[in-house]
């Protein structure tokens, strides 16, 4: 069995070496890749992940221009993943995978071959307990730590399925992907494509009140925000139409008309940062009218 980790670093100069030195205790081998995706970023990321690779072999380093997590998606699965890996490990690159979590992964994925995703499970952080109910609940995917099967992976390539360019939350397009067979539509039942993989799980830091965290925490609310309404719209439009109307550019789906219906949550924790967002995507909304 052969593994692949495509691991996305964005702006991760200071945690990437936490990440990296945690994929052998998590089951990483040797003879195993290691693949980093630096994309978009100001800071040192490329120079620390560079670093890393001229001090493993396992290691190589792939540079994008533009900080965009959905396609460097793209890049791994249809240009960068190795056809003789068994197994494709996604992580971001300020996650740690707990101990033995990628031997755990790895072992769901090739003993079930029906399955096309195994997911992880947070070990860390404030509201673990709830995220994670959610994620066995929903047999969603969490976009900090899931493996993908080989297969999975071939069916990505022969459609020539890509995720569209700037789509926010693809852990939950993906989710939805696989539980509708990759066909898309209404039926999205297919469980037995995601399972929770038994012993994988994935830590990271807690924000911390300092001026560097709050910009964090302003940056994944409105990220947060977007994918809510990204959500309501995107999968509208693939229920009803199907893989056929998948966008190139998640641009597209913000439509005057498709905007128009949306509301701003009530929850205060989410109402001011999904006002300003759907005043950003008002403000820079296509005229064209949605189908």
């Amino acid at each position: 069995m052969s593994i692949s980790v495509c691991i996305f670093a964005r702006n991760e100069e200071r945690l990437l070496p936490y990440c990296i030195g945690a994929l052998a205790p998590a089951g990483l081998r040797p003879d195993d890749e290691i693949h980093i995706l630096v994309n978009g970023c100001s800071d040192n990321t490329a120079t620390v992940a560079r670093a890393l690779a001229a001090a493993n072999s396992q290691i190589a380093v792939h540079e994008l221009p533009v900080g965009d997590k959905a396609n460097a998606w793209n890049e791994y699965t249809h240009r960068i993943a190795s056809a003789g890996s068994n197994v494709h490990v996604f992580l971001d690159g300020d996650i740690m995978p707990s101990v033995g979590s990628i031997t755990a992964l790895a072992n769901e994925l090739t003993k079930n071959p029906e399955l096309f995703a195994a997911a992880a499970l947070p070990a860390s952080g404030r509201s673990r307990k709830s995220w994670a109910r959610t994620l066995l609940v929903h047999n969603y995917l969490s976009g900090n730590l899931y493996a993908m099967s080989k297969t999975a992976i071939e069916r990505f390539r022969s459609m020539n399925l890509r995720l569209p360019f700037g789509a926010k939350g693809e852990d939950g397009l993906l989710s939805y992907l696989l539980l509708t067979d990759l066909e898309a539509g209404e039926d999205d039942s297919h469980a037995y494509r995601i399972t929770t993989a038994k012993g994988a799980t994935f830590e990271f830091e807690s924000l911390n009140l300092n001026v560097r965290d709050l910009s964090i925490y302003r940056r994944r609310r409105r990220r947060y925000s977007e994918r809510h309404f990204q959500k309501q719209i995107l999968y509208r439009i693939l229920k009803k139409r199907g893989l056929s109307a998948m966008p190139e550019n998640i641009s597209e789906i913000y439509t005057a008309s498709a905007i128009a219906n949306l509301r701003p949550r009530l929850e205060p924790v989410n109402f001011w940062f999904d006002l300003l967002t759907l005043r950003r995507l008002q403000s820079g909304s296509q005229s064209s009218v949605e189908t």
